[in-house]
């Protein structure tokens, strides 16, 4: 499968640019500065230069599905990226559609998007930006799926997650979220789906297909 990764530079992204080129498949990696094109080409992926508040729409040239794995964080801006930016992309995933671009996405959100009165406060402002723009891929008519890991941990990861909606609160390593990507992408069952993953002791695929 071609794959578009949005955010491929992120603790994220980037395990998901690996892993995916390591399961077989060619991606397309968007990335802002010429270092970090450096990086993704040695986990595997063809790199182009771009930027989610100008112009990146390029990136999906070719695509048959994309990931979301962009993020501005709690201390950036995250109405321009969280929200403006994945409300943009989504759009323009629909505009394509008709013309046989990509319907296929996985967006990597965050567990307690639904409650973010229940969250670290924190977490509340980036919280309530996602809301929004979760709601809009909801409604978009592509084949999505809604990824909602718990606190990210740089620990290697496991192979074994807990999903639901809710799911308990914990914590779940970067690895095993981009592994929740790459199996969303080979699972037809997982379109239409929204779940909050953490760290448990069911394997990623059957959790994902599950």
């Amino acid at each position: 499968m071609k794959i578009t990764v949005i955010g491929a530079a992120g603790g994220v992204g980037r395990r998901v640019v690996h892993q995916a080129a390591q399961a077989g498949h060619a991606v397309t990696a968007l990335v802002r500065t010429q270092e970090q094109a450096d990086m993704v080409t040695l986990h595997g992926a063809a790199p182009v230069l771009g930027d989610l508040t100008g112009d990146w729409q390029h990136a999906l040239d070719g695509a048959e599905a994309v990931v979301w794995a962009a993020g501005a964080g709690v201390s950036g801006h995250p109405q321009a990226i969280d929200g403006d930016a994945l409300i943009a992309l989504t759009d323009e995933l629909v505009r394509r559609a008709p013309q046989g671009g990509p319907r296929r996405l996985v967006v990597v959100s965050s567990m307690g998007v639904d409650r973010p009165d229940q969250m670290p406060p924190f977490l509340n402002a980036v919280l309530r930006v996602k809301v929004a723009s979760d709601a809009h891929v909801q409604a978009s008519g592509l084949d999505w799926t809604v990824l909602r890991p718990g606190g990210l941990t740089d620990t290697p990861g496991t192979g074994q997650v807990s999903a639901g909606l809710p799911a308990p609160r914990g914590m779940i390593p970067r690895d095993d979220v981009a592994a929740a990507v790459v199996a969303a992408l080979h699972e037809p069952g997982s379109v239409g789906l929204t779940t909050e993953l953490v760290s448990g002791t069911t394997p990623v695929r059957e959790a994902i297909a599950g």
